[in-house]
């Protein structure tokens, strides 16, 4: 595994010890490991006595308040500008693309000085003064573990706030330990936050244990309209807002199908595609491991990992991006597609 040189973290902690007030974000749609990695980074922030907060561009998700008891999330609004204006310097966890903060970007990358911290390949325009990216760890949370081993901050009487926000993000960017970017340093990892106090199973029960009815009832939805093709190794569904509506739910509840759908027998690729409330798509890629799918995302000027990975998309319907993506999987599957 390529690692963060030392001269890099010192470098990070250089500008934190430069600085009295610190904002910290993550991506749109905020998923286990951009939560899990700022929680634990503001915790440690806030033990060296600086001003800081995490303002995020969305809520946080129902599911992730295991890791958020003392209510330190806070979803970017205006009467927040004033406070982000004075802030010295801007720490984005877990973002690919640096246009997922939103909003809160007019106000930091031309204001202040902007760290990146990542384990996604980073836009070639990205703004960030720092970027700390090793496309190889397992999760974003593992390089804020090291970060802190570098610090000395690091060890088996690690707060319990911190402990389980770092178990929450290597557990959901890993499959629970099943995906293959998992490593035996990421499992002593784990097993030294379990020493700091962690109780794993309330953790993921938490996050994969606790659907709401309406998520079960957009998932019946789904079995019911989900649709394969190339001889059942490509399986996709299209998510209205009247499927939501009827189930009484929100977008959020589409969280876990397109994993859900990969885990079909023969099926090697699965995506949705949601239709969003202002006419715009999000799309989620999965694969079962032969074929990278960040390829496909990014002819859609979206990225992530090789086998998970996703886009917005505004200007086509829904049938034509599903038109798109099924001639890309069926030429990626013949050997032919070359992303860009």
């Amino acid at each position: 595994m390529s690692e963060i040189k030392q001269d890099s973290w010192d470098e990070l902690l250089s500008l934190i010890n430069d600085s009295k007030a610190i904002v910290l974000s993550t991506h749109v749609n905020s998923d286990g490991d951009g939560l899990g990695s700022q929680l634990a980074f503001y915790y440690y922030l806030i033990s060296l006595g600086k001003d800081c907060r995490i303002i995020n561009p969305t809520p946080l998700p129902e599911n992730y308040k295991i890791i958020d008891p003392e209510l330190i999330v806070e979803c970017y609004s205006e009467d927040k500008i004033s406070w982000i204006k004075k802030v010295n310097l801007a720490i984005i966890f877990d973002i690919g693309d640096y246009r997922r903060v939103c909003e809160i970007g007019k106000y930091i990358y031309d204001n202040m000085p902007s760290v990146s911290i990542d384990h996604h390949p980073s836009r070639l325009d990205a703004p960030f003064n720092v970027e700390l990216v090793d496309c190889e760890a397992p999760a974003t949370g593992y390089l804020v573990w090291k970060f802190f081993q570098h610090v000395d901050f690091s060890s088996n009487s690690m707060p319990l706030l911190i402990a389980n926000s770092l178990y929450a993000s290597i557990v959901t960017d890993t499959g629970s330990f099943k995906y293959q970017s998992t490593t035996s340093d990421l499992h002593l990892m784990a097993a030294q936050l379990i020493d700091c106090g962690v109780e794993g199973y309330s953790i993921q029960k938490a996050i994969y244990e606790q659907r709401k009815l309406s998520q079960i009832k957009l998932l019946g939805k789904v079995i019911a309209l989900m649709q394969f093709s190339l001889n059942q190794k490509v399986s996709w569904v299209i998510i209205t807002q009247a499927m939501i509506l009827e189930s009484q739910g929100s977008d959020d509840d589409t969280e876990g199908i397109t994993d859900f759908m990969r885990s079909i027998d023969n099926v090697e690729i699965s995506f949705l595609i949601l239709e969003k409330q202002d006419g715009s798509h999000r799309i989620n890629f999965r694969s079962s491991g032969i074929y990278t799918v960040n390829d496909i995302a990014n002819s859609f000027e979206g990225g992530g990992h090789k086998f998970a990975a996703g886009a917005s998309v505004k200007g086509h319907s829904s049938k034509k991006i599903e038109k798109l993506i099924i001639n890309n999987i069926s030429k990626k599957i013949k050997g032919e597609f070359i992303g860009d």
